[in-house]
């Protein structure tokens, strides 16, 4: 584990076992990020059972790299983020693909620590540019990754379960 702010919260490597708990982390946050940004109707619709299967899959791709956020204290997991090669057409050669963290573990630097975990990992394995899409009215995490040095890139027409929105790609032009 690597220890942070005041051992109360610690990353670690995401297991398969993790997979319930990493969806019920995201189902939460997207319900508290995405509420006003989202249809309500999309958000009420979200599943911990089948975001479990889908992150059971993410969890045994071992070429991408898959953290949790622990709370010591009570030993469940608050956050998780996950990043590998870029998905999307464009010169960037590293994507961070999710970093969540439930409501009560925001404001601790856990965010923080898992995107510079992310940025450590991809510059070890040779990557030199890095990006992370963002809904274009999702204000909060724009300030967080302009904040971590990303500038505003591509836009991106996309769907989340039929409605449309846009990503905002923020990059990173060469990694720290």
């Amino acid at each position: 584990m690597i220890p942070l702010i005041a051992e109360r919260f610690a990353l670690r490597p995401a297991l398969p076992a993790d997979a319930r708990a990493i969806a019920e982390v995201l189902v939460a946050s997207w319900r508290d990020s995405y509420r006003g940004i989202l249809p309500d109707a999309v958000l009420d619709r979200l599943s911990v059972a089948s975001r479990e299967l889908s992150r059971r899959e993410i969890l045994r791709d071992a070429a991408g790299l898959q953290l949790v956020a622990c709370d010591t204290t009570y030993g469940d997991v608050v956050g998780f983020c996950d990043a590998g090669p870029s998905r999307r057409p464009g010169a960037w050669e590293g994507e961070v693909y999710a970093i969540y963290l439930a409501h009560h573990a925001k404001r601790h630097g856990l965010g923080t620590r898992m995107f510079d975990e992310v940025m450590a990992w991809l510059h070890r394995r040779g990557s030199r540019s890095m990006i992370v899409w963002v809904l274009e009215h999702n204000d909060h995490a724009r300030r967080f990754y302009e904040t971590m040095g990303g500038k505003a890139g591509p836009r991106w027409p996309s769907t989340v379960d039929g409605f449309a929105v846009i990503e905002i790609g923020y990059v990173w032009e060469e990694l720290r």
